[in-house]
């Protein structure tokens, strides 16, 4: 099983990866750890992978049979959405983003959760500039999604979150063993 999840920020893709990957005992890969290093003495407190490297971490992942990822939606990963068996899209309503927003770079500015990157005002105001491109579709995330309605699943909200992996744990052909996926 190959799951490609994308979505705005704050829309849930790394906590439902998590969730699934658990489900369906499958590895979880978040894309910003193949595209950032750790880099503590950057503004940032992280620095771009060379090309080269992040996409031949990429490539790995691909070529594991089972995976669940997730990404905000950079063309640079679009082969994770073609070869995945199902591409999940959330489509968080906007005030609940913006409130994960808030409420995340709270806690990483308090230390209370980790992150890659440091929680300064300048990241806070990337992140709310990032809902917006993906709002009004500039970021182009929905329409590389589009090329993939076949496949595509889209959730709105909790409950259909819910929902779904509710499927996923009821139904044991999704489930594989290590020795299966060594097979």
């Amino acid at each position: 099983m190959k799951i490609y999840i994308t979505g705005s920020v704050a829309s849930g893709k790394s906590t439902l990866a998590r969730r699934i990957s658990q489900i369906i005992e499958i590895p979880c890969y978040h894309l910003d750890e193949v595209v950032h290093i750790p880099a503590p003495e950057e503004a940032s407190g992280n620095k771009k992978r060379p090309i080269e490297e992040r996409d031949a971490l990429f490539h790995d992942i691909l070529n594991s049979p089972d995976y669940v990822m997730e990404d905000a939606g950079r063309v640079c990963f679009a082969e994770g959405m073609r070869q995945a068996d199902i591409v999940i899209l959330l489509e968080i309503p906007l005030f609940i983003r913006k409130k994960r927003i808030i409420t995340r770079w709270l806690k990483q500015k308090t230390g209370i959760e980790k992150c890659i990157y440091k929680p300064t005002f300048s990241m806070l105001r990337a992140m709310f500039q990032w809902v917006g491109d993906y709002d009004s579709g500039a970021d182009g995330t929905k329409a590389l999604a589009a090329q993939f309605d076949e496949k595509k699943v889209v959730l709105h909200n909790n409950k259909e979150i819910k929902v779904y992996l509710k499927t996923l744990s009821d139904n044991p052909s999704h489930k594989s063993t290590k020795e299966e996926r060594e097979t």
